[in-house]
């Protein structure tokens, strides 16, 4: 059923223009080369991410700080 929904989404993007069927490509490509179902954290990285979360003074980035970052790493 899944390969249908496949088949379903590629004839969608086939009707967008050629930037945007680019655009979208790269992000499948990316998500598959980068799907890991097996993610863990060491030890080390789950301190690191408890220490940033209970740091009173952590900062947070504005949208539009995010956004200049994600465009940064071609997201």
């Amino acid at each position: 059923m899944s390969s249908n929904l496949v088949d379903d989404a590629v004839r969608v993007l086939r009707e967008l223009p050629e930037d945007v069927q680019d655009a979208a490509a790269r992000a499948i490509i990316e998500y598959g080369a980068g799907y890991d179902d097996d993610v863990a954290l060491s030890d080390e990285q789950v301190a690191a991410v408890e220490r940033r979360i209970n740091d009173p003074h952590r900062n947070f980035l504005s949208l539009s700080d995010t956004r200049h970052r994600l465009r940064h790493f071609g997201v």
